[in-house]
């Protein structure tokens, strides 16, 4: 059995920034992602080209209930051995904005690998869901005990990042995400990263849908506009 590959993780609630954190740090570190290869979508398809025993894993996953087994594990194991071998890379970064893993179940399936948990304040990240009329994404609910879930695993861990110090202090950000992964963050590493997170706003974080007059040709509504239910707030 060849070495297991080195996989680097980060945690986070659904639109807390984790796409450009993963993607920029994949950038200074020349590593591919495995976006959300535990679903629920299929990966197959355009842009990622993922083996097809990503749609295996996704449909195992849901099938226990979300719930890490040994098999399950050993399926993403696989995937993530295809991904380092098709980039010829040292690892991979793996994003999982959900509840269903936590640092106990990497420590527990996956002890040599190392994580890292974003948060970002729940009510803007829902407001990022609701601006853009992906309220079913929300189940219907405040999702509250699903914010309270990662928020305690943040508190407990000592390895944890704000969604607001990427805007701030993008050096200092991409710093930890290196340290908290066991990675020295060089110069070179850092300005690949910054340089990336600067150029890029991700896939459906960049919509401008719903623009109004007047509005900058490149708006962002989800950081203009509020959407959030007072029932909810």
């Amino acid at each position: 059995m060849s070495p297991l590959p080195r996989v680097c993780w980060l945690l986070s609630p659904i639109r807390s920034g984790s796409s450009v954190t993963v993607y920029a740090a994949g950038a200074g570190l020349g590593w591919p992602v495995a976006d959300e290869v535990f679903g629920p979508w299929d990966r197959t398809g355009e842009p990622y080209h993922y083996p097809r025993s990503q749609v295996q894993l996704l449909e195992a996953f849901k099938n226990t209930g979300e719930c890490l087994t040994r098999d399950i594990a050993d399926m993403a194991t696989g995937i993530f051995r295809e991904l380092l071998e098709q980039h010829r890379a040292a690892g991979v970064i793996c994003k999982h904005p959900h509840a269903s893993i936590g640092p106990a179940q990497i420590a527990e399936f996956w002890p040599e690998d190392r994580c890292v948990i974003l948060l970002r304040h729940p009510l803007f990240a829902l407001n990022s869901l609701f601006v853009r009329g992906w309220e079913a994404a929300t189940g219907g609910g405040s999702m509250l005990g699903y914010f309270s879930t990662i928020g305690r695993r943040w508190l407990a861990d000592p390895h944890r990042l704000v969604y607001d110090d990427m805007q701030r202090d993008p050096v200092g950000y991409f710093t930890r995400v290196y340290e908290a992964w066991g990675l020295e963050p060089t110069a070179e590493r850092l300005e690949r990263a910054v340089r990336y997170r600067a150029a890029h706003y991700h896939h459906s974080s960049k919509s401008t849908e719903g623009a109004e007059p007047g509005d900058r040709p490149t708006s962002v509504r989800s950081e203009r506009a509020w959407a959030v239910p007072e029932r909810i707030v």
